[in-house]
């Protein structure tokens, strides 16, 4: 992680990293998906809540399966996001050497016409979602990379949030989290396909509708905690059918010490 990746990421709680993913790997991902469109199924609406600014009458597209478990060569962009060198030299800094994924991979797929997201993050303590500063680092809890398999331009919609709000002391007005009135707080995350979002989960954030009627938005988002602790429950086992030595590090149980370090 550079030093200039460090300053944005605890400026603003999020940053973006461009060409992680080339072209090839951004085609092959998008392919897979394709392939599985079968296991895609739209929630019901509802995430928008009573916002008018957020309300749309399509729920977003989600998978019914893990990718990791799909059969090879469709697992494989899945695979290689999971364990990405570039992605985890940023996880070691701001979460730890011996961090473990939480949860996902996950799928959102949006149309034209799919609802918002309210907006949501740490507004209130949670011991997971935090983010600290001492001993000259960064300590955060649970982070999210969302790999960006379709371009999302200024005006598109999709994923929104209110920079350095990982970091307030107050709650925000409900006409903030609705983005009915965001008092120009609120920020939609310009990002290329191939791109990779790196936030953390004590952010304000949320979705926007998506506006594009010529392509659809379409991320693949896992969520990592460090080594010691878990939000969401500890995964039974690893769904990879031949996972490598860090494949499997990354499914071990939250424990203090001990844990394998990737790299």
């Amino acid at each position: 992680m550079t030093e200039q990746e460090k300053f944005l990421f605890d400026l603003w709680g999020y940053i973006v990293i461009e060409d992680v993913l080339t072209p090839e790997e951004v085609k092959a991902a998008n392919q897979a998906t394709e392939r599985h469109s079968d296991l895609i199924a739209n929630r019901t609406p509802g995430l928008s809540h009573d916002s008018l600014a957020l309300t749309a009458e399509t729920g977003r597209g989600e998978f019914r399966q893990n990718p990791l478990s799909f059969d090879r060569p469709w697992c494989e962009p899945f695979r290689k996001m999971l364990s990405h060198p570039r992605v985890v030299g940023i996880l070691n800094e701001i979460l730890g050497e011996g961090f473990r994924l939480d949860h996902g991979p996950g799928l959102i797929q949006m149309t034209k016409g799919t609802e918002g997201h309210w907006l949501h993050g740490g507004m209130t303590f949670d011991p997971s979602q935090y983010h600290n500063f001492a001993h000259g680092r960064m300590h955060c809890g649970l982070c999210v990379a969302a790999w960006q398999l379709t371009d999302v331009q200024e005006g598109d919609g999709g994923f929104a949030c209110v920079p350095g709000s990982h970091k307030s002391n107050y709650r925000p007005p409900r006409s903030i989290l609705s983005v009915e009135d965001d008092l120009g707080c609120v920020q939609c995350i310009v990002a290329p396909a191939g791109s990779v979002v790196v936030f953390n989960e004590a952010l304000v954030h949320g979705t926007l509708p998506w506006k594009r009627s010529d392509r659809m938005r379409r991320s693949i988002l896992f969520k990592y905690s460090p080594g010691f602790l878990s939000w969401g429950s500890p995964h039974g086992q690893c769904p990879i059918a031949d996972p490598t030595p860090e494949e499997q590090a990354l499914y071990a149980p939250p424990r203090r010490t001990g844990r394998t370090t990737i790299s």
